[in-house]
């Protein structure tokens, strides 16, 4: 069973992105500012502890994004540090939880490097890493080291199918003869692509093993899920995943109504379970929790969490 796998179980699974803190509140920013740090930049000091707690209280994955310069203008400077020296610290601390990127940019990073990076994290965490890859959306970072935004997509449809290639011990033309790059992984950590990636949904549907949606109601879900399955069968092939995610602010009062806000919601567990569970019936395998605009600690959230929804939730997922 690799990584995927253990995420698309007949239950609904559930992740948290890192760096795990909640400096988005209105507290969270008032902290910062008092720190002196800039907005988006967090205080990753309490980071480890809170994975190590979410993997006890039996969350599932932990996903990391790629945030190569930190832009104010943007403003998030994701977990801080490279997702990859991250992903092989947190391999050795861990012991089950899956270990993903949301996402690598993987137009940004020579495909050769990035393949031996990808396949070191998927030894050494003994296979729990899901490979998130994506094309990117931050303009700045692409001229700052030369290359061209406008071809991200077709660089990223070359990256894959290079790093694949030699993930099977595929050689490439050296100065004195072909040469490989090591550790050979056969067809390596599973592949999902965050959002688009520029592509097409029939490419995503022939040449990735699961798909990591961008947020929505269960209803948005439903349509996703319904071109997936589609665009899965006509490339012929079996039925694959879908992931996605949320900001979350979870209030006190378990009672009170959900109410949206942008990429998520603020809402008591009882309005936060029918939402999972209309997921959960539309066929989404894992969701993935953004604390960043959660009011209340960190901690007490996520061990509500625990106890009221992730031991709760024993719908059967209809597999995208």
């Amino acid at each position: 069973m690799n990584a995927l796998d253990r995420l698309t179980s007949d239950r609904m699974t559930f992740g948290v992105e890192l760096p795990l803190d909640n400096d988005w509140s209105p507290a969270g920013q008032s902290t910062t500012s008092f720190s002196g740090r800039a907005f988006g930049v967090p205080d990753v000091e309490p980071m480890i502890d809170r994975v190590l707690l979410a993997e006890k209280l039996g969350f599932d994955a932990v996903w990391m994004r790629d945030v190569p310069v930190h832009d104010p203008e943007f403003g998030d400077a994701g977990q801080l540090y490279d997702p990859f020296p991250l992903l092989g610290y947190l391999a050795a601390k861990t012991n089950n939880l899956v270990l993903g990127t949301a996402a690598v940019v993987a137009p940004l990073r020579d495909p050769i490097q990035l393949a031996k990076m990808a396949a070191s994290v998927h030894k050494l965490s003994n296979e729990r890493f899901v490979f998130g890859i994506a094309s990117g959306d931050r303009p700045v970072e692409y001229p700052l080291m030369g290359l061209p935004f406008e071809t991200r997509g077709e660089t990223l449809r070359s990256s894959l199918a290079t790093m694949r290639h030699l993930w099977k011990g595929g050689t490439l033309d050296g100065p004195r003869g072909p040469v490989t790059v090591q550790p050979f992984v056969g067809d390596g950590p599973p592949i999902v692509v965050a959002g688009m990636g520029q592509q097409s949904l029939g490419w995503l549907a022939q040449n990735i093993d699961g798909w990591f949606t961008y947020p929505g109601p269960p209803q948005q879900a439903q349509r996703r899920l319904g071109m997936w399955r589609k665009a899965r069968s006509d490339a012929g092939h079996p039925p694959a995943p879908v992931l996605t995610a949320m900001m979350l602010d979870l209030t006190e009062d378990p009672a009170e109504p959900l109410q949206p806000m942008r990429l998520g919601a603020r809402t008591g567990r009882n309005a936060l379970r029918e939402y999972i569970d209309g997921l959960h019936k539309a066929g989404v395998s894992h969701l993935s929790i953004n604390l960043r605009q959660s009011r209340r600690p960190v901690e007490d959230v996520l061990a509500e969490l625990s106890t009221e929804i992730i031991l709760n939730t024993t719908l059967e997922t209809q597999h995208a």
